[in-house]
């Protein structure tokens, strides 16, 4: 307990509530678009609260400063009273066995129940928006890997005849103009 008068060294006390909103963003590995995206604020705006947050911290980069704040908030932001007889639910396991698993990565069910997000009615919707596909299917299961190399394969030397034709077709050009 602090008696009346004592000053609580508390870096934390420091920080203004709108620095800490975007810390707490920061070290949870979000870019500075992402934090203002998400906080409806300007990119420059996240970046002038991280560099006052550096200068309090005094720390001198990004990723020194998520550190520190980091482990700021694990040592000054410990629960003041005794721990609470209400428990958290337990996280879902996955059920999935190897056979019916297709090649998408496992739910990410205990991020939100399902009922709590709006517009999804199942599970299975509910994992398709949280696992966006960028290559076509395709490109997914064991010998994806390898077609996968074979089209970068092929692309980089369909770029490499471009390059040569281009300067076959300088050289070409130089030497007529020479004559």
């Amino acid at each position: 307990m602090i008696a009346s008068g004592e000053v609580f060294d508390n870096p934390l006390v420091e920080l203004t509530a709108k620095q800490r909103e975007v810390l707490d963003l920061l070290i949870q590995h979000k870019t500075s678009k992402e934090i203002s995206r998400e906080l409806g604020i300007s990119p420059h705006t996240v970046d002038q609260r991280i560099m006052l947050a550096r200068a309090k911290l005094g720390v001198a980069t990004r990723g020194e400063v998520a550190q520190a704040y980091r482990k700021l908030v694990a040592t000054y932001e410990q629960p003041v009273y005794e721990d609470s007889h209400i428990g958290f639910p337990p996280l879902p396991v996955e059920t999935r066995s190897r056979d019916d698993a297709d090649d998408r990565p496992p739910s990410a069910s205990f991020l939100l129940p399902v009922h709590d997000v709006p517009g999804i009615e199942s599970r299975e919707e509910a994992e398709e928006q949280a696992f966006h596909h960028v290559l076509p299917e395709m490109f997914n299961g064991p010998d994806g890997t390898l077609l996968r190399l074979g089209y970068i394969s092929g692309i980089t030397v369909f770029l490499i005849l471009i390059v040569l034709g281009g300067l076959s077709m300088f050289v070409q050009l130089s030497s007529m103009l020479d004559h």
